[in-house]
């Protein structure tokens, strides 16, 4: 696939002035246009960015994620217990934290998560639920790992209340959100359906 510089360069996770520099050092090349501009062919960027990186250590990286900024306690909690896991393994590691949905698939975090696994720079991840990753679909991250080598270390299987309750707050964010598109924010009916789903959820505990 031949992207523009910029294009190729947001794939990879580089700078433009990266790219060019190793255009000039012959380590990639550049395809012209029928009208002289410059395209980057991906996946050869992408093959060199692997070869430059398959005889660097790997590492472990623990992930972390709270579903609030409310929550951001629990979310150093989960980061404790995780280094204190990875410091007793003498496993040289990187933190990265996100707050946000389990549900949504964009958070910086997550996308940065992603990129490593892809660019073959872990070799592992630690987690202390498999939710932490996303609510629903952590098994398609589970199977990438699994192709580029990643070993997947989740500390408890079982979640506890706290997890439980992020469910809630998950599902009552798309009835929400899918309300408001349907009704409008401010309408009537949509903060009566909001109400009540609360309410539901509230009996249901």
């Amino acid at each position: 696939m031949l992207l523009t510089i910029g294009k190729a360069a947001k794939e990879v996770g580089v700078s433009v002035d990266t790219l060019r520099r190793w255009e000039r050092e012959n380590k990639i090349k550049a395809h012209r246009t029928a009208g002289g501009h410059r395209r980057y062919d991906l996946d050869e960027v992408k093959n060199y960015i692997n070869g430059k990186k398959k005889n660097a250590k790997k590492i472990t990286l623990i992930y972390a994620r709270v579903s609030t900024p409310a929550r951001k306690n629990d979310l150093e909690n989960q980061v404790q217990k995780l280094e204190l896991f990875c410091a007793a393994k003498g496993w040289t590691y990187k933190i990265i934290k996100d707050i946000g949905s389990g549900l949504n698939y964009n958070k910086k975090g997550l996308q940065e998560l992603l990129k490593l696994i892809e660019t073959n720079q872990l070799e592992r991840i630690v987690l202390n639920y498999k939710d932490r990753l996303l609510r629903f679909g952590s098994e398609i991250v589970f199977e990438m790992c699994k192709y580029h080598n990643v070993e997947v270390i989740v500390l408890n299987e079982t979640e506890q209340k706290t997890y439980e309750e992020e469910l809630v707050e998950d599902v009552l964010s798309i009835i929400t959100v899918f309300s408001a598109k349907l009704y409008g924010s401010r309408s009537h009916k949509n903060k009566n359906i909001v109400k009540e789903s609360k309410k539901l959820f509230k009996e249901g505990e």
